[in-house]
């Protein structure tokens, strides 16, 4: 006798941070595939940002700087 097939779950409700990710990756791929590098986009978003003080330039890449590197 075949196995009777479990019924599907719903699909589970993402909260607004999972959302925002998503949109995130969403629009990422989107200006990817219309040929803008994450380097432009981040010096074009940079330059939109209002800033009333001296405050560090944003890094090269996402994950510039310690937070990857293994502890000794």
């Amino acid at each position: 006798m075949p196995k009777a097939k479990k019924p599907a779950s719903p699909p589970k409700k993402l909260s607004a941070m999972d959302k925002m990710i998503q949109n995130c990756v969403k629009k990422a791929r989107e200006r990817k595939r219309d040929g803008e590098t994450d380097r432009e986009w981040r010096k074009e978003y940079s330059a939109t940002l209002k800033v009333d003080s001296k405050t560090a330039p944003l890094s090269q890449t996402p994950f510039d700087g310690s937070a990857t590197k293994k502890k000794d």
